[in-house]
């Protein structure tokens, strides 16, 4: 009764050759556990809760549809670099996956959010300040006597002696953990206008 069996199957098999028919092949299908394959590639905190889990790794989620950035315009800002080309929102916050290039020019260093030229901690730096009586950063209203007196700015008539900016100096001083001293004002010879001041690094 077998060998009759297997005869039948193998002439129907013949037979379906021969007209030219299609036989369909069926292989067996074994479903892939690898998480990080089925596109669970981060972990809950990236997902912000609202991912789903992986059922073979409930550490892995599936949250490529949500916003899983964590670097904002601020941070970049802080380190003196653009925000990256990649961004996404969440909460309505625009979020970046890196920062970009560098904001200071070259031979600039950058010190909690500002470009500055590296220069000498301490000295003699031109600059306005208020251990000086002025407020603000190389203007003041006090500067239309420099200029009436130098024919200049108080600030650039101090560069003209080749130093340096005085915020400059202080950036340079803090970067290297050090505290910026103010000494003494230097005034010029017009009403007591000042063009600079002097500076320690503590």
């Amino acid at each position: 009764m077998k060998i009759k069996l297997l005869l039948s199957v193998m002439t129907v098999g013949a037979t379906i050759a021969a007209v030219g028919g299609v036989a369909e092949v069926w292989a067996a299908c074994v479903p892939t556990k690898d998480c990080a394959t089925l596109g669970y590639k981060y972990t809950a905190a990236q997902c912000n809760g609202k991912g789903v889990a992986c059922p073979f790794d409930t550490t892995r989620y599936n949250c490529a549809n949500l916003c899983t950035y964590t670097i904002t315009a601020d941070t970049c800002s802080s380190q003196c670099l653009n925000v990256g080309t990649k961004s996404c929102t969440r909460g309505g916050v625009t979020y970046y996956e890196s920062c970009g290039t560098s904001m200071c020019s070259s031979g600039k260093s950058c010190y909690n959010g500002t470009c500055y030229t590296p220069v000498a901690k301490s000295g003699y730096c031109c600059g306005y300040f208020n251990g000086c009586g002025f407020s603000g950063g190389t203007s003041s209203s006090n500067a239309s006597n420099c200029q009436s007196y130098y024919g200049r700015s108080c600030y650039n008539q101090c560069k003209i002696y080749g130093y340096p900016d005085c915020n400059d100096m202080q950036a340079s001083c803090r970067a290297s953990g050090g505290t910026p001293v103010f000494q003494y004002c230097d005034y010029g010879d017009l009403y007591g206008t000042s063009l600079g001041a002097y500076f320690g690094c503590e």
